[in-house]
């Protein structure tokens, strides 16, 4: 490719470009000039959002994607909140013509719902949850008098390659035999696959808005679990006791570091009460259709494109 034919390439600046989300939107962008942000060596600029103002090209870009972020209560605020009002102080001498800003469904606070949509209040009610809200409105309050499109994403639970965190330990607890399912439990979850949410970026930057990204398919957690089960290619046998039984037995099991997370309280919980969010927006918006996450999880869809990951 000449330097002419370079020069026509829209560019993208993508933060967490190294993270789970970051390499399918750079997949889904291939055909633009990426400049990818992050801490680790692999970046193009290097730095921590956490704590540093980058240091940007004296140029506007088309696209900034802001995927870097952390779910971890303790930094969350370091992170998300004050990452993002670095990134956009940076971005201040250049806007972007979109700035597409990935959340999350946890700004609405919920424990239990269903469909959940857009309109629904929001009131978050952990560390994550209230950093990713502070970093919507202050994207908002930056970008609401400019011609930078502002598009906001809140994402269910992501799967893809590079799974991380409640989800890479549930993974585990399948595998190992120690994933506790409450007999007669059939609360319900929403799911989307990273490489949906990569596809949502790419059909709705330039439109501007907030949305859900969910895949519209909800699922029970034993379900999951099972998918789970089969993405390892053998049956993986679970223990299922009442819920009463479950709550009894936590107190003592929380003695063994091997039982501690099967039988921990605030899990069972979560995993007891159905909480389910509506992509009706997104998908009227782009007319995108998306996969069922636990169909892939399974690899039972023939249609879903494994080979990307």
């Amino acid at each position: 490719m000449n330097d002419k034919e370079t020069r026509k390439r829209p560019s993208m600046l993508l933060t967490g470009a190294s993270g789970m989300l970051g390499r399918y939107v750079a997949a889904a962008f291939a055909d633009h000039d990426i400049t990818a942000l992050g801490r680790g060596e692999g970046n193009d600029i290097r730095c921590d959002l956490s704590c540093e103002i980058p240091g940007l090209p004296d140029k506007s870009f088309d696209i900034v994607v802001h995927c870097a972020g952390t779910c971890d209560g303790s930094t969350a605020r370091k992170v998300n909140a004050e990452g993002t009002a670095r990134l956009i102080e940076a971005l201040a001498p250049n806007p972007p013509e979109a700035f597409v800003l990935i959340s999350s469904t946890d700004v609405y606070g919920k424990e239990s719902g269903e469909n959940v949509d857009e309109s629904s209040p929001t009131w978050p009610s952990t560390p994550f949850g209230s950093s990713k809200l502070d970093a919507e409105r202050m994207a908002e309050k930056v970008f609401k008098d400019t011609d930078t499109v502002l598009t906001i994403l809140r994402t269910v639970s992501m799967f893809g390659s590079g799974l991380s965190g409640w989800a890479q330990n549930m993974f585990a607890d399948v595998l190992s035999g120690r994933y506790l399912h409450i007999r007669g439990n059939d609360a319900k979850i929403s799911l989307v696959t990273a490489y949906d949410v990569a596809r949502s970026i790419r059909a709705v930057y330039d439109k501007g808005g907030v949305y859900n990204v969910s895949d519209g398919h909800p699922h029970t957690w034993l379900e999951l679990a099972e998918a789970m089960s089969a993405n390892a290619g053998r049956h993986h046998r679970m223990t299922a006791l009442p819920g009463k039984w479950a709550s009894v037995l936590s107190g003592p099991a929380s003695i063994f570091p091997g039982l501690r997370r099967m039988f921990d309280r605030e899990t069972i919980r979560r995993r007891s009460q159905t909480l389910t969010f509506s992509p009706e927006k997104l998908k009227a918006a782009t007319g995108i259709g998306f996969y069922d996450t636990v169909e892939v999880i399974a690899r039972r869809d023939t249609a879903y494109p494994y080979e990307e990951e």
